[in-house]
Order: structure tokens, then C-alpha cells, then sequence
């Protein structure tokens, strides 16, 4: 009986639930020298809609100003910027909503929960994301564009769902580039 105590302890440790934070790192461009704009841009208000925004706030600013540098866009790129120094400058402020869902099939998984706890291969998972980025981007103080881009991805796991969670990782953070590159798309265009 302490075998299987210790089993079921050990398997609701190591249950992986899926981690949100998956930012997509920035890739650099070959052509920083030659920009579109001339203007600096400021990353203003940059905030995430969600129960942990928090934890990853941060490191989403540094991804933002790491994209919008290697997009060859603009010259430069701020978090902040002292308007007596510079008259005329680009700000984007961004909000961001992320949601995401699993679900199980349990016809496939129950035997994983009772009486094979942990040893039955067969976890049938399904997760969907889905993230929003709305933007505002102005000149000085006057608004140029305004725009809601969403983007959903999807993965599932037939064996081990319980406990696999790389290929729900990568499509969170390959959805969160769509969107940002969709976004730098966008905001070149209409530049």
C-alpha cells in the first residue's frame, strides 16, 4: 500500500500543466542600417491581461523592443524617452490577452487516473491558445493607427498528455511570433 501512496504522490508532483510564458525570442535582420523611418519609436504602456502578468510582463517589454529593433523599422527603439530631447517621435502602446484551454479525452485517459495511475500511455490532450494584441500607435500625441490582431494555434498529445507538454510549449510560442510578426507587418505598412 505505501508503493502506491508513494505513486500517487510522486504522479500529482510531476503532473505538467501547461506554462503560458513562452516568449518568442527576436531574430535579427540583416538590413539595420538601412531604416524605414527616421523617428525613434517609445514603447509606452505595455500590458498583458492576465491573472499572472506579473511574471512575464518584463521579459515580454524586452521581447517587443527586440523585435521592433530587429524589424529595421525604426532607428531607434526606448522604453523611455525625454520629450525635451527629441521633438518628433513615434510611441506604440500595446495590450495583450492571452487564453488558453485544455481538454482531455477521457474515454482514452481514464484508465491513466484509476487503476494505472501514471503508466497508462494513452492521455488524449488537446490544448488551443489564442492571443490578442491591440495596439495604438501614435505620433507625438496624435493617433495613427489603431488595430486588434488575433491569432489561435493548436496541439495535442496522444501518449503521456499528462505529463508531455514541449509540443503545447512550442505552439504557444510559435503563435505569439505570428502575432508579432503580423503586428511588425502591419505597422510598416503603414509607415
Amino acid at each position: 500500500m505505501k508503493h502506491y501512496f508513494a505513486l500517487i504522490i510522486v504522479s500529482l508532483l510531476f503532473q505538467c500543466s501547461t506554462d503560458l510564458r513562452q516568449v518568442p525570442p527576436p531574430t535579427k535582420n540583416g538590413n539595420l542600417t538601412r531604416n524605414k523611418v527616421t523617428l525613434p519609436i517609445v514603447i509606452g504602456k505595455f500590458e498583458i491581461l492576465s491573472a499572472d502578468r506579473g511574471v512575464y510582463t518584463d521579459s515580454w517589454r524586452m521581447a517587443w523592443k527586440g523585435h521592433l529593433q530587429s524589424s529595421g523599422i525604426f532607428t531607434n527603439v526606448y522604453n523611455e524617452l525625454d520629450p525635451k530631447e527629441v521633438k518628433d517621435f513615434y510611441t506604440i502602446d500595446v495590450e495583450m490577452k492571452t487564453i488558453y484551454s485544455d481538454r482531455y479525452n477521457w474515454w482514452y485517459t481514464w484508465p491513466a487516473v484509476y487503476p494505472f495511475i501514471a503508466i497508462w500511455p494513452i492521455q488524449y490532450r488537446l490544448g488551443e491558445y489564442s492571443v490578442e494584441f491591440h495596439y495604438k500607435l501614435y505620433l507625438n500625441k496624435d493617433l495613427l493607427k489603431e488595430e486588434t490582431i488575433i491569432k489561435k494555434g493548436n496541439a495535442e498529445e496522444f501518449l503521456y498528455g499528462f505529463f508531455k507538454v514541449r509540443n503545447f510549449h512550442r505552439m504557444i510560442e510559435e503563435t505569439n511570433l505570428e502575432a508579432v510578426n503580423v503586428c511588425l507587418k502591419n505597422l510598416e505598412s503603414s509607415l
